[in-house]
């Protein structure tokens, strides 16, 4: 957990404001977490009343905006890393968080302190409890992005890298008009909300695309690229496809990270996020360094290549032990999984000891067949949330694909399973669920203390 989480530097200055009087953090955490009983509102409206009351901050800073199904997360790690590597204040606004909620917000790579946190939590929840009409009330990721704006603004951040959380159009972060935008591959998830084809999410990602601003993608389904580009259009944002208007080559691709030569920037670099997929999703990162830097903001060579050197964003394809050898991987849709799968069985080799809970609104056979086909042996979990698929379901599932498959309820249990079935050197593959990695990444932690 250490490794994920640290302190805000102290030189960051915020405005005062007054203590929650009485209140815990975790008190006033489990306050927040309570307003995802509101649901999924999809609109602008109500975020821009917050924060209008608030002040506006997200008029105060540049941004990028970043939407996609896989590789949005990585794409902007890449960007902050390298902005932050170049001198600017940097923030960065991702969803939903591994261990703890202050993951979700970052400056200049730093989480966003408890105290202030708490502060910010007092602020809107006055807000929420002076609505008039429960329909007004903000719901919960339209708060965090509230009081991300609102942190950003108040810590000086010059560039803000902002992570779409569903869809794109009626994304509580749209509110924002960055200098450019990129949308990453896009796969069929949260069909409920966002459509049951690959065109019509297409057309919610393309929502975040302004008149005028630069947008780009990557070289994926045609009927993909064809939605995004014909809204390109009809905004007048340039649009570029990287991989076939902007051509890059992985040079390689170990355990260790990835080398990418990029043509746009006419330079080699390296990244220690593992999988060739990364590879896209550095020259995407490089692109939008490009486009920024025709806007005006000057990035060097060096500070892009010590960017790209030094981000870090765990829970993919990330090597998180030696002995034994223990992966953790987020990817929870079939695309992201088959994409994952080919690069465990190409850079690991298969017979691998797989540990897989998923979330109820996802595609479990779907994933389930990638990761499957790639274990000697199966743990089906679940984590500690009501969304999970019930372990005895993602058993069904595994059951299909492979030989072998054990149920163990709860995610420490099944991470001390699959070190009991690892016979020596076998790598053991966590995934399915950013909620089930977190919960791992917490049984980790233990571990490392008992010793």
């Amino acid at each position: 957990m250490r490794d994920i989480l640290s302190a805000l530097p102290m030189s960051n200055i915020v405005k005062p404001r007054r203590l929650w009087a009485g209140v815990e953090y975790e008190d006033a955490l489990s306050w927040l977490y309570g307003r995802e009983t509101m649901g999924i509102k999809f609109g602008l409206g109500n975020i821009s009343k917050l924060l209008g009351k608030l002040g506006d901050p997200h008029r105060r800073f540049r941004s990028v905006h970043i939407a996609g199904s896989n590789g949005k997360g990585s794409v902007s790690a890449m960007t902050a890393s390298v902005l932050q590597e170049a001198g600017y204040v940097t923030g960065l606004y991702t969803s939903p968080h591994l261990v703890d909620f202050r993951e979700r917000i970052r400056v200049d790579g730093q989480c966003i302190l408890r105290k202030e946190l708490l502060r910010l939590i007092e602020e809107v929840r006055e807000i929420v409890e002076g609505s008039g009409l429960p329909e007004e009330r903000p719901t919960f990721f339209e708060l965090a992005t509230a009081m991300a704006f609102v942190h950003f603004a108040d810590s000086g951040v010059e560039e803000a890298v902002v992570e779409v959380g569903m869809g794109g159009r009626l994304d509580a972060t749209n509110v924002i008009e960055p200098d450019c935008c990129a949308i990453t591959r896009i796969g069929l998830e949260h069909t409920r909300y966002l459509g049951d084809t690959l065109e019509a999410i297409a057309l919610e990602k393309a929502g975040i695309i302004k008149t005028g601003v630069p947008v780009i993608t990557m070289d994926q389904d045609s009927e993909v690229v064809r939605s995004l580009q014909r809204v390109a259009i009809e905004r007048h944002a340039p649009f570029k496809v990287v991989g076939r208007d902007v051509a890059f080559e992985i040079v390689s691709s170990t355990l260790e990270g990835t080398e990418v030569r990029v043509e746009e920037l006419d330079m080699t670099v390296r990244t220690p996020l593992v999988g060739r997929y990364q590879g896209a999703n550095c020259a995407i990162a490089c692109s939008l360094i490009a486009e920024l830097m025709r806007r005006g903001v000057y990035i060097s060579d060096e500070a892009i290549a010590g960017g790209l050197l030094k981000v870090r964003w765990p829970g993919r394809m990330e090597m998180v032990s030696s002995a034994p050898p223990i992966m953790f991987d987020v990817t929870h849709t079939p695309d992201g999984s088959r994409e994952v799968a080919s690069e465990v069985r190409r850079l690991i080799g298969e017979d691998v000891v797989l540990v897989m809970g998923v979330l109820d609104d996802k595609d479990l056979d779907g994933i389930a067949s990638n990761f499957g086909k790639l274990a000697k042996v199966a743990v089906a979990t679940a984590p500690a949330t009501p969304r999970a698929f019930p372990p005895v379901a993602t058993a069904r599932a595994l059951g299909r694909y492979c030989s072998t498959v054990e149920v163990v309820p709860e995610v420490p249990r099944a991470m001390d399973r699959a070190i009991e079935l690892a016979a020596a050197g076998e790598t053991i593959l966590v995934t399915g669920s950013l909620f089930t990695v977190g919960e791992a990444y917490r049984w980790l932690d233990g571990r490392k203390a008992d010793r």
